[in-house]
Protein backbone atom coordinates (compact mmCIF):
# COMPACT_ATOMS: atom_id res chain seq x y z
CA UNK A 1 0.00 0.00 0.00
CA UNK A 2 2.95 2.70 0.73
CA UNK A 3 5.00 1.24 -2.28
CA UNK A 4 1.53 2.35 -4.05
CA UNK A 5 1.31 5.95 -2.54
CA UNK A 6 4.92 6.70 -3.04
CA UNK A 7 4.64 5.65 -6.47
CA UNK A 8 1.38 7.30 -6.88
CA UNK A 9 3.48 10.55 -5.62
CA UNK A 10 6.23 10.14 -7.64
CA UNK A 11 4.18 9.80 -10.88
CA UNK A 12 2.21 13.04 -9.73
CA UNK A 13 5.76 14.69 -9.03
CA UNK A 14 7.12 13.44 -12.42
CA UNK A 15 4.13 15.27 -14.42
CA UNK A 16 4.31 18.54 -12.16
CA UNK A 17 8.05 18.98 -13.44
CA UNK A 18 7.16 17.90 -16.69
CA UNK A 19 4.27 20.17 -16.88
CA UNK A 20 6.40 22.86 -15.43
CA UNK A 21 9.57 22.46 -18.02
CA UNK A 22 7.03 22.16 -20.98
CA UNK A 23 5.33 25.10 -20.32
CA UNK A 24 9.07 26.85 -19.74
CA UNK A 25 9.86 25.78 -23.24
CA UNK A 26 6.79 26.62 -24.83
CA UNK A 27 6.70 30.07 -23.62
CA UNK A 28 10.22 30.37 -24.52
CA UNK A 29 10.34 28.92 -28.17
CA UNK A 30 6.93 31.66 -28.83
CA UNK A 31 9.70 34.39 -27.36
CA UNK A 32 11.70 33.35 -29.72
CA UNK A 33 9.72 33.14 -32.88
CA UNK A 34 7.99 36.11 -32.33
CA UNK A 35 11.30 38.00 -32.22
CA UNK A 36 12.32 36.20 -35.02
CA UNK A 37 8.83 37.62 -36.71
CA UNK A 38 9.83 41.26 -35.48
CA UNK A 39 13.31 41.06 -37.19
CA UNK A 40 12.08 40.17 -40.05
CA UNK A 41 9.44 42.83 -39.80
CA UNK A 42 12.31 45.34 -39.63
CA UNK A 43 14.36 44.10 -42.61
CA UNK A 44 11.74 44.31 -44.57
CA UNK A 45 10.98 47.93 -43.26
CA UNK A 46 14.51 49.07 -43.85
CA UNK A 47 14.37 47.66 -47.67
CA UNK A 48 11.09 49.33 -48.57
CA UNK A 49 12.84 52.60 -46.45
CA UNK A 50 16.00 52.62 -49.34
CA UNK A 51 14.11 52.00 -51.83
CA UNK A 52 11.77 55.18 -51.02
CA UNK A 53 15.32 57.42 -50.40
CA UNK A 54 16.25 56.57 -53.87
CA UNK A 55 12.77 57.90 -55.06
CA UNK A 56 13.33 60.98 -53.14
CA UNK A 57 17.29 61.37 -54.53
CA UNK A 58 15.08 61.28 -58.07
CA UNK A 59 12.56 64.29 -56.71
CA UNK A 60 15.60 66.03 -55.79
CA UNK A 61 16.96 65.56 -58.83
CA UNK A 62 14.22 66.81 -60.82
CA UNK A 63 13.44 69.78 -58.73
CA UNK A 64 17.34 70.88 -59.33
CA UNK A 65 18.95 73.83 -57.10
CA UNK A 66 18.86 73.40 -53.78
CA UNK A 67 17.10 76.38 -53.38
CA UNK A 68 14.11 74.97 -55.14
CA UNK A 69 14.48 72.02 -52.65
CA UNK A 70 14.37 74.19 -49.49
CA UNK A 71 11.40 76.16 -51.19
CA UNK A 72 9.44 72.50 -51.57
CA UNK A 73 10.48 71.39 -48.16
CA UNK A 74 8.84 74.47 -46.29
CA UNK A 75 5.61 74.33 -48.64
CA UNK A 76 5.23 70.84 -47.46
CA UNK A 77 6.05 71.92 -44.01
CA UNK A 78 8.59 69.18 -43.55
CA UNK A 79 10.96 69.28 -40.41
CA UNK A 80 14.03 68.32 -43.13
CA UNK A 81 15.24 67.06 -46.39
CA UNK A 82 14.70 63.51 -46.13
CA UNK A 83 17.72 61.69 -47.51
CA UNK A 84 19.42 64.66 -48.54
CA UNK A 85 22.78 64.18 -47.60
CA UNK A 86 22.73 61.32 -49.91
CA UNK A 87 21.56 63.40 -52.64
CA UNK A 88 24.70 65.89 -51.99
CA UNK A 89 27.09 63.38 -52.26
CA UNK A 90 26.31 62.18 -56.30
CA UNK A 91 27.56 63.71 -58.81
CA UNK A 92 26.06 66.00 -61.88
CA UNK A 93 26.20 63.07 -63.87
CA UNK A 94 24.33 60.41 -61.24
CA UNK A 95 21.87 62.89 -60.40
CA UNK A 96 20.81 62.54 -63.87
CA UNK A 97 20.67 59.36 -64.30
CA UNK A 98 18.51 58.90 -61.28
CA UNK A 99 15.77 60.64 -64.11
CA UNK A 100 16.31 58.90 -66.82
CA UNK A 101 13.36 56.34 -66.31
CA UNK A 102 10.74 58.61 -66.00
CA UNK A 103 9.07 60.47 -69.48
CA UNK A 104 8.91 64.31 -69.82
CA UNK A 105 5.39 65.47 -70.70
CA UNK A 106 4.72 69.08 -71.93
CA UNK A 107 5.51 70.83 -74.91
CA UNK A 108 7.20 73.96 -73.06
CA UNK A 109 10.48 73.36 -70.25
CA UNK A 110 8.49 74.56 -68.00
CA UNK A 111 5.36 72.32 -68.39
CA UNK A 112 8.45 69.30 -68.83
CA UNK A 113 9.75 70.43 -65.51
CA UNK A 114 7.01 70.99 -63.08
CA UNK A 115 4.99 67.84 -64.75
CA UNK A 116 8.42 65.79 -64.04
CA UNK A 117 8.21 66.80 -60.49
CA UNK A 118 4.71 66.76 -60.01
CA UNK A 119 4.76 62.58 -60.73
CA UNK A 120 7.76 61.89 -58.51
CA UNK A 121 5.93 63.49 -56.02
CA UNK A 122 3.01 61.51 -57.36
CA UNK A 123 5.18 58.09 -56.70
CA UNK A 124 6.40 59.83 -53.30
CA UNK A 125 3.59 60.01 -51.25
CA UNK A 126 1.68 56.98 -51.35
CA UNK A 127 5.11 55.20 -50.66
CA UNK A 128 5.04 57.29 -47.60
CA UNK A 129 1.57 56.89 -46.61
CA UNK A 130 2.53 52.67 -47.01
CA UNK A 131 5.71 52.84 -45.16
CA UNK A 132 4.14 55.29 -42.33
CA UNK A 133 1.68 52.17 -41.52
CA UNK A 134 4.35 49.70 -41.92
CA UNK A 135 6.15 51.32 -39.07
CA UNK A 136 3.23 51.62 -36.75
CA UNK A 137 2.36 47.90 -37.31
CA UNK A 138 5.80 47.50 -36.29
CA UNK A 139 6.38 49.58 -32.98
CA UNK A 140 3.07 48.17 -31.91
CA UNK A 141 4.00 44.52 -33.22
CA UNK A 142 7.27 45.53 -30.44
CA UNK A 143 5.40 47.00 -28.01
CA UNK A 144 3.30 43.91 -27.00
CA UNK A 145 7.03 41.72 -28.01
CA UNK A 146 8.10 43.88 -24.76
CA UNK A 147 4.72 43.25 -23.00
CA UNK A 148 5.30 39.58 -23.51
CA UNK A 149 8.95 39.18 -22.56
CA UNK A 150 8.47 41.07 -19.40
CA UNK A 151 5.41 38.52 -18.41
CA UNK A 152 7.21 35.76 -19.57
CA UNK A 153 10.77 37.18 -17.18
CA UNK A 154 7.80 37.40 -14.62
CA UNK A 155 6.29 34.37 -14.65
CA UNK A 156 9.81 31.83 -15.32
CA UNK A 157 12.21 33.20 -13.35
CA UNK A 158 14.56 29.92 -14.25
CA UNK A 159 16.36 29.96 -10.71
CA UNK A 160 12.52 29.61 -9.39
CA UNK A 161 11.89 26.88 -11.57
CA UNK A 162 15.04 25.16 -10.36
CA UNK A 163 14.16 25.73 -6.86
CA UNK A 164 10.79 24.32 -7.20
CA UNK A 165 12.09 21.15 -8.78
CA UNK A 166 14.59 20.79 -6.13
CA UNK A 167 12.06 21.44 -3.43
CA UNK A 168 10.04 18.32 -4.95
CA UNK A 169 12.91 16.32 -4.97
CA UNK A 170 13.25 16.98 -1.36
CA UNK A 171 16.20 18.90 -0.79
CA UNK A 172 18.59 21.54 -1.88
CA UNK A 173 20.41 18.94 -3.79
CA UNK A 174 21.81 19.88 -7.57
CA UNK A 175 18.89 19.43 -9.88
CA UNK A 176 19.27 17.33 -12.83
CA UNK A 177 22.19 18.52 -14.97
CA UNK A 178 24.46 19.73 -11.75
CA UNK A 179 23.37 23.26 -11.48
CA UNK A 180 24.56 24.10 -7.98
CA UNK A 181 22.76 27.17 -6.02
CA UNK A 182 25.27 29.40 -6.69
CA UNK A 183 25.35 29.16 -10.72
CA UNK A 184 21.40 29.21 -10.60
CA UNK A 185 21.44 32.84 -10.44
CA UNK A 186 23.92 34.12 -13.14
CA UNK A 187 22.00 31.00 -15.47
CA UNK A 188 18.48 32.41 -14.38
CA UNK A 189 19.99 35.98 -15.48
CA UNK A 190 21.67 34.64 -18.87
CA UNK A 191 18.16 32.91 -19.98
CA UNK A 192 16.06 35.81 -19.14
CA UNK A 193 14.80 37.61 -22.18
CA UNK A 194 15.91 41.17 -23.11
CA UNK A 195 13.44 44.01 -23.64
CA UNK A 196 13.84 45.18 -27.17
CA UNK A 197 15.04 48.72 -27.82
CA UNK A 198 14.88 50.02 -31.79
CA UNK A 199 16.89 53.95 -32.14
CA UNK A 200 16.07 55.95 -35.23
CA UNK A 201 18.75 54.53 -36.91
CA UNK A 202 18.23 51.12 -36.63
CA UNK A 203 14.01 51.83 -36.92
CA UNK A 204 13.84 55.27 -39.12
CA UNK A 205 10.70 57.07 -39.14
CA UNK A 206 9.40 57.78 -42.82
CA UNK A 207 8.60 60.99 -44.42
CA UNK A 208 5.14 62.45 -43.59
CA UNK A 209 3.53 63.64 -47.09
CA UNK A 210 0.36 65.28 -48.15
CA UNK A 211 -2.01 64.32 -51.04
CA UNK A 212 -0.62 65.65 -54.03
CA UNK A 213 -4.23 66.99 -54.62
CA UNK A 214 -3.88 69.27 -51.58
CA UNK A 215 -0.70 70.68 -52.29
CA UNK A 216 -0.19 70.77 -56.01
CA UNK A 217 -0.88 74.35 -56.24
CA UNK A 218 1.09 75.20 -53.94
CA UNK A 219 4.06 73.07 -55.34
CA UNK A 220 3.39 74.83 -58.47
CA UNK A 221 3.15 78.44 -56.98
CA UNK A 222 6.66 77.55 -55.36
CA UNK A 223 8.55 76.39 -58.09
CA UNK A 224 7.04 78.94 -60.91
CA UNK A 225 10.64 81.14 -59.60
CA UNK A 226 12.83 78.23 -60.96
CA UNK A 227 11.12 77.72 -64.11
CA UNK A 228 13.88 76.82 -66.88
Amino acid sequence: MEDDLEKALESLQFQIKKEIIDNYFAERVYLEEDGQALEDEIADYRQHYAALSRLFLAFYAALGPEAAVDRIVRTLSLPHKPFYEDYQKLTPQERQVLLKKYRRRGFTAWGRYINLVLDLYQALEPRCRSLKEQYDKILIHLRLHNEDVQKFNQSFDFGLIAAQIEAMEGGAEPICGGIQCEEREELSTRMRFKIKKLTEEELPPPPGLPPLDKVKGQIKTALEAFSP
